[in-house]
This record gives C-alpha cells, sequence and structure tokens, in this order.
C-alpha cells in the first residue's frame, strides 16, 4: 500500500478530509484540535506545534493543556518532558536533504504547512493532500504562499501524486500568461473598474458641493442667531412692558 497523508490546515476545505479512509495519515496542527470537536469522525495521527510553547499566543491553560495530554506523537522543535509525547521535528535534517542541490542548508520554510510537506516528501510519501489551505492573495498569509508552492513542486517533480481542494489558491492562477491576458473575463472586469471609479468620482464632487453648502448654510444661521440674541437682549433690558 502506498504511504498517504492528508496535511490540514484551518480554511473551510479541512472539513473535505478523508477522515474515514484509514490508508491516509492525518497530520494536524496547532489549536485544530478545536475546530474538531465541533465535527464527528475527525482524526489525527500526528499532531504538529511548530511554535514555542511560551509565546503567548501559545502559552494559553487550554492548549497547554492539550499539548500535556496529547496522545499522539507531538511534533516541536524539541522533546519537553513537560508534554510526554513530544518528539523532536527534524529540522535540520529537512534543511540538508532539500539543500543537496545549494551546497548549503535550504532555508525557505516560511511556515508549518511547508515543514509538514517538506516532512513527508522526506519520510517518501507517495501521495500528498493538503486541505484547509487557501493562502489568498489578499490574505495575512499571502507571503506564505510561495513556500507551500515551492515544496509542493519538489513533491511533484519526484513523482509524488499531489491532491488540493478546487477552492484553495494553492497552484492557480486566473489566466495563463501570455495568450489569455486579455480574456473577455478580464477585459470585463476592467471596464467594471473604470465606470465604478467614474462613478465614485462624481459622488465625491456631489459631496464636496455639499459640504460647501453645509458651511455657507451653518455661516448664515449663526448669523441669524447672533441677530437674534441681540433683538432679545433689547427686548428684555431695554424695553419694559
Amino acid at each position: 500500500m502506498s504511504k498517504k497523508v492528508a496535511i490540514l490546515g484551518f480554511a473551510p476545505s479541512w472539513v473535505d478530509a478523508p477522515f474515514d479512509d484509514q490508508s491516509f495519515e492525518i497530520w494536524a496542527l496547532n489549536e485544530m484540535y478545536k475546530m474538531f470537536a465541533k465535527k464527528e469522525g475527525c482524526r489525527a495521527d500526528r499532531w504538529f506545534e511548530l511554535h514555542s510553547p511560551d509565546s503567548p499566543s501559545k502559552n494559553t491553560p487550554e492548549h497547554r493543556a492539550f499539548l500535556q495530554n496529547c496522545e499522539l506523537p507531538l511534533y516541536m522543535w524539541d522533546h519537553f518532558d513537560e508534554f510526554p509525547t513530544s518528539v523532536r521535528f527534524p529540522k535540520d535534517e529537512l534543511m540538508e536533504f532539500f539543500g543537496e542541490s545549494y551546497g548549503e542548508k535550504f532555508r525557505y520554510f516560511t511556515n508549518s504547512i511547508s515543514w509538514m510537506i517538506g516532512l513527508a516528501i522526506y519520510e517518501g510519501y507517495e501521495e500528498i493532500h493538503v486541505y484547509g489551505v487557501d493562502m489568498a492573495a489578499d490574505s495575512e498569509y499571502n507571503h506564505q504562499r510561495p513556500s507551500c508552492e515551492y515544496f509542493l513542486g519538489v513533491a511533484a517533480g519526484r513523482g509524488i501524486k499531489l491532491y488540493l481542494p478546487s477552492n484553495s489558491d494553492l497552484l492557480k492562477t486566473s489566466q495563463l500568461y501570455g495568450f489569455e491576458t486579455d480574456n473577455a473575463m478580464r477585459i470585463c472586469m476592467k471596464k467594471r473598474i473604470n465606470d465604478l471609479t467614474a462613478k465614485k468620482a462624481q459622488y465625491i464632487n456631489e459631496f464636496n458641493k455639499t459640504k460647501a453648502r453645509e458651511a455657507e448654510l451653518n455661516s448664515a444661521i449663526n448669523q441669524l442667531d447672533g441677530a437674534i440674541h441681540d433683538c432679545n437682549f433689547w427686548l428684555k433690558n431695554w424695553m419694559v412692558g
């Protein structure tokens, strides 16, 4: 039987992981146990926490308790007696393994998923599925995406079968460079942007006119208030009866 692994992130497609297929190992990470608690049938074979357990976001009573009681192999940067199942993550071995072509240690690991894909390649998995990892262009994880795509490319180059959900942004592009750059959708969206920009400019111009008129009216109101106050002063103090 071929070695198959499903690596999970936190984006919505994680629920599509093959939890019922025992031919797959399931690798989960960080606080994913909170999501597992909301869905029946979830399982994991290895857990990854590739952050310092003392960092502010990780050093919470709930998370520390999970790490202390985790019954799975728990991959961390080192073994910690506080976390009995913790296993040293082989980062040095991976850096040397992927750096063979460069003649130096490879350092292009920018996120936990990249380390996990790298480990799957290093351990000889023949099929790698990645669920719940979108890293969309406008998200906070955008800068981490190239590293993930690099290791997926390495995996494909080694003949490893890959699967990514259709709603993942990994290894996706809106058009092929050169001959799809002027497709109908692109032209339509550019025209739409131009139309909306022109409409926005119109509203800004009208808004500025309104603000100017508002200032003019406020000045007139203030002048009338002053005149009324003046009349009331003379009426009250100089005109008896």
